[in-house]
C-alpha cells in the first residue's frame, strides 16, 4: 500500500469572481477545488481532490504529508499555497521554475518558503478488492482574506496536461446538487463534500478546522462496497452495524444493506449508483454514529 496525500483547498466565492464556482445558485460564500484526472485510471471519470503518491522529496515543517500535498497541488495545479511568494520566484518571469526541482527541506531553508496551515481532516485507505491501494491522508486548507499570495494567483491556476484534464472551484452544495445526475465522485470526496456542505460560510469551516482532533483524524476508514439487490452501491463505513469482519472475511446480506431507517443507531455509509464513466452518483451519506473521522 502506497502513502499519498490529498489537498482539499477552498478559497472565498468573492476571490473567485468570474470562476466556475459562480455558476448557478449556492447557499455557500466559498468554493473547493477539484481536478478531474486523465484516461480511466483508479479515478475513473470522477472529480477528486489534487494530490498524488508521497515522495522521498517530501519533507518540511509539517511533516511529508503536509509536504506531498503542497507539492503535488503545485505540480497538477500552478498554485503555491505559500504564505508569501518565496524571494527566488519573485526573481523568476518565466515558467521554468519548479517545486519539484529541489526537496521541500530544501525548498523552505534556501529560498525561505512556508506552506499555508493545513489540518489533518481523514485518513482513507482502498478497499482490499482493488489491485491498487493507497493509504492517503486527506489535509484542508482555507484560503482566507489575509492570504494574499494565495489570493493573487486564483484566476492563474491551469491543469497539468499529462495528468488532469479538467480543473474546477466548485461550492460544496453545487457539487452534490450536481452529483446527482451527471458529477461523478469517489466515495471520499463525497464523504467530505457532504460533511464541507453543513457550512455556509468559509469563516466557520475555518474556525472548525482549528478544533479538528487529530488523533481521530488518523484513524483509517477503508470502506466495504456492496451490491444491492435493486443495483444501489452501498459503502460500509468502519462503525456501521453491517461493516464486515475483516479478519473473518465476512460480507453482509442483501438484508443488511437495505437502510429503510436512516435515523437509527449504528449507521456509517454511503448508498450510491455507479456512474457509466466511473465513479458513483446519486450519493447518499448515512451517518448516525461518531466512530471515524472527527465530524466536522
Amino acid at each position: 500500500m502506497r502513502s499519498a496525500a490529498s489537498l482539499i483547498v477552498t478559497a472565498p466565492l468573492a476571490a473567485l469572481a468570474g470562476r466556475t464556482a459562480a455558476r448557478g445558485d449556492t447557499a455557500c460564500n466559498y468554493g473547493v477545488l477539484m481536478v478531474r484526472r486523465v484516461g480511466g485510471g483508479s479515478f475513473g471519470g470522477a472529480l477528486v481532490f489534487p494530490g498524488g503518491v508521497q515522495e522521498e522529496q517530501d519533507k518540511g515543517p509539517g511533516g511529508p504529508h503536509v509536504a506531498c500535498a503542497i507539492r503535488e497541488t503545485y505540480e497538477e495545479t500552478g498554485l503555491l499555497l505559500l504564505t508569501a511568494a518565496p524571494p527566488a520566484l519573485r526573481a523568476r518571469t518565466d515558467a521554468s521554475f519548479r517545486v519539484s526541482s529541489t526537496s521541500f527541506r530544501d525548498f523552505n531553508s534556501t529560498i525561505g518558503a512556508t506552506a499555508l496551515r493545513t489540518h489533518a481532516l481523514a485518513r482513507w485507505t482502498t478497499p482490499r478488492a482493488q489491485q491498487k491501494r493507497f493509504d492517503t491522508r486527506f489535509l484542508m486548507l482555507n484560503i482566507g482574506d489575509s492570504d494574499k499570495f494565495a489570493l493573487s494567483q486564483l484566476g492563474q491556476e491551469h491543469v497539468q496536461a499529462s495528468e488532469l484534464v479538467e480543473l474546477d472551484w466548485i461550492a460544496p452544495d453545487q457539487a452534490l446538487r450536481d452529483n446527482r445526475t451527471t458529477l461523478a465522485l469517489l466515495p471520499p470526496q463525497a464523504y467530505m463534500l457532504h460533511e464541507l456542505s453543513q457550512f455556509r460560510r468559509w469563516q466557520d469551516l475555518a474556525r472548525r478546522a482549528e478544533l479538528l482532533d487529530r488523533t481521530v483524524a488518523d484513524r483509517p476508514m477503508e470502506p466495504v462496497l456492496s451490491r444491492r439487490s435493486d443495483g444501489r452501491i452501498v459503502a460500509l463505513f468502519p462503525g456501521d452495524r453491517a461493516y464486515p469482519d475483516m479478519q473473518e472475511n465476512e460480507r453482509p446480506g442483501d438484508a443488511d444493506l437495505f437502510c429503510r431507517e436512516p435515523h437509527a443507531p449504528g449507521l456509517h455509509r454511503m448508498e450510491m449508483d455507479p456512474a457509466p464513466a466511473g465513479g458513483f452518483l446519486a450519493t447518499n451519506l448515512i451517518r448516525t454514529v461518531t466512530y471515524g473521522q472527527p465530524r466536522l
